[in-house]
């Protein structure tokens, strides 16, 4: 089916880019559709109207969200090992990798992992479907299409993420076992193994979780403050050289450990960033952008301020760290601007004032709102000219003037790349 192909009352899954719901579609019914906006307005199967439970949950969502349902295909001989399925779960199908199964016909059990969030658990037959890919109007197999991922082929040494609250926390080696498909692989690791300790542990991870083995200097002495990577626990996990020892041992310091540690020189390594498929020393950030005075432009972690960006100036270089004056934030008793001092990957340098006559209908953008630019999508053209801004972040939509939008550029590999002029739904 073309895009933009739905009739009202066709039944159709549903997918969102919300945290928590992301990779899972949602059966739905659509009952208006916007081909000028590319947009359809749905009916949710499972879900009913908090203000009328009589009714269900109805949602206008992008076209790029919406697919038919897929065919069922008949699977009387059960589901196989590392199969890559759908699975019925929480009102939503969610795509898994079959790790194991036990019994007999349909009334066998299956352990399904979630290679996305590692998670593994146990459904019937009965909650089972063949995964199928939606492509240019038609349902493909899995394993008929082609995976661009070349890097990472059976038998390549890796690195595979550990972590924690979904932020990657030490690196360990594995092994690539098996490509299952696309973006999942089952990895064998090389130190770790399962909970009796007879085997080395075999895990299936999607491939934002696995990196290539970084480069190594055999024989490199550290400096104070070198940001590394030391061996512990049978992984590599980030730090800072806070003490040089005799006999070629450092003291290192990290946030994920209660106490800084002694390592031999051995157990070292420069820590590297991989970024865009490159190797780029973690302290050559420091080299390369931000002097004493420069303009840049700040984010954060911090609830509430996740998305944003804050214009600011930098103050001095403290250590691995910046320290910098925002321009239009304050200090809580409002007297002076506020200082703060922040990790390099929050720091990008201000990006390209392109005069703009007139902003375009799904055209991204960045919002200058709370004194940040937050990312946003032209989903109205007003007079004035007015535009009414989509902010998938809030699910909102919000008016503003002309003077208070820019064109949106990301920050990649040390470039500023535009984002397209209208926005593929």
């Amino acid at each position: 089916m073309p895009l933009l192909g739905f009739n009202t009352g066709d039944e159709v899954e549903v997918s969102s880019d919300e945290d928590g719901f992301r990779g899972a579609y949602f059966a739905a019914r659509v009952v208006r559709s916007m081909p000028n906006q590319r947009r359809y307005t749905v009916d949710y199967d499972a879900f009913v109207d908090d203000s009328d439970p009589s009714r269900p949950l109805r949602e206008t969502v992008d076209a790029r969200h919406v697919r038919p349902h897929p065919p069922l295909r008949a699977a009387a001989s059960g589901f196989t090992l590392y199969q890559v399925v759908d699975v019925s779960y929480n009102d939503a199908w969610w795509v898994g990798v079959v790790t194991s199964v036990a019994g007999v016909g349909r009334k066998r059990t299956y352990a399904v992992c979630f290679p996305a969030s590692r998670e593994e658990m146990d459904f019937g037959h009965e909650n089972l479907r063949a995964h199928l890919e939606w492509v240019d109007g038609k349902w493909v197999l899995p394993e008929s299409m082609e995976s661009s991922n070349v890097m990472h082929e059976k038998g390549s040494q890796v690195e595979v993420a550990r972590l924690r609250e979904n932020f990657a926390v030490a690196w360990f080696p594995a092994v690539i076992a098996k490509v299952i498909w696309e973006n999942s692989f089952l990895v064998e690791y090389m130190d770790l193994r399962n909970d009796v300790g007879t085997e080395l542990l075999r895990e299936i991870v999607d491939l934002q979780h696995i990196r290539p083995c970084p480069p190594r200097e055999p024989g490199v002495s550290f400096c104070m403050l070198d940001e590394v990577e030391a061996f512990y626990g049978d992984g590599w996990w980030p730090g800072v050289i806070t003490k040089i020892h005799d006999g070629s041992s450092y003291t290192v310091k990290s946030i994920h450990w209660d106490k800084e540690i002694e390592f031999n020189q051995t157990k070292l390594r420069l820590r590297y960033d991989w970024v865009c498929r490159q190797w780029i020393p973690a302290s050559q950030v420091l080299e390369i952008e931000f002097v004493k005075g420069r303009k840049v432009e700040v984010s954060s972690d911090d609830e509430g301020f996740r998305g944003a960006w804050y214009t600011a100036t930098v103050v001095k270089s403290v250590g691995k760290k910046f320290l910098v004056e925002y321009q239009n934030l304050r200090t809580d008793d409002e007297t002076k601007l506020l200082t703060e001092t922040v990790w390099p990957r929050h720091i990008r340098p201000t990006p390209p004032n392109t005069p703009v006559v007139e902003f375009k209908l799904l055209e991204e953008v960045d919002v200058f709102y709370n004194d940040g630019w937050w990312v946003g999508i032209v989903s109205k053209v007003l007079r004035g000219p007015r535009y009414i801004v989509y902010f998938r972040t809030w699910n909102e939509e919000m008016e503003f003037g002309q003077e208070e939008l820019r064109l949106h550029y990301d920050w990649i590999c040390g470039r500023w790349i535009q984002a397209s002029p209208g926005l593929q739904l």
